[in-house]
């Protein structure tokens, strides 16, 4: 994937983000905390706004978003070491491709210059996820039994950590 491009989101691609987070929440929604229904009525101008609290990165093939990665630091005296790790989601044919790696590098790097310790959460059924996130440098601190009902199916989720203080840039 040469020609791929990964930076973060800027307001101007508001509309692709928009369209990418619902592709997301459809074709997955075992893996988010949102459901398609409760952003699929937002409109553009919300998902302008949520690119602007948060880093987003974007990964561009032929122009097309193809993945995304969200993070934010947490706010606080007591927490603000902390930052979380969100809406990581790769469209299907872009998957098994190294975008997922590229994404979530940019996003450490950001993260690196804020943070000591980021936080995420996975469906433990996602094998691919977990071993790219361990790959990282993400360990599971806990499991969550039955933190996410999608349809009225249970999922676990794995709660992992990367302490980016002891790990290899």
């Amino acid at each position: 994937m040469s020609d791929l491009v990964v930076r973060q989101l800027v307001a101007a691609d508001a509309a692709a983000f928009r369209d990418i987070r619902l592709a997301g929440l459809r074709l997955n929604p075992e893996a988010f905390g949102s459901t398609y229904d409760s952003e699929a009525g937002k409109s553009v101008a919300e998902f302008e706004g949520s690119i602007g609290r948060n880093f987003i990165a974007g990964a561009f093939l032929d122009n097309a978003l193809v993945g995304v990665a969200g993070f934010y630091g947490l706010q606080g005296p007591k927490v603000s070491h902390r930052g979380n790790i969100w809406g990581v989601f790769v469209r299907p044919a872009a998957r098994g491709q190294g975008v997922g790696r590229r994404l979530l590098d940019l996003v450490l790097g950001h993260a690196r210059r804020q943070v000591q310790q980021v936080h995420l959460s996975v469906v433990t059924t996602n094998a691919a996820a977990i071993a790219l996130y361990q790959r990282l440098g993400f360990i599971i601190y806990g499991t969550e039994p039955r933190a996410l009902l999608a349809g009225g199916i249970a999922h676990d989720e794995h709660m992992m950590v990367c302490m980016l203080d002891e790990a290899a840039a």
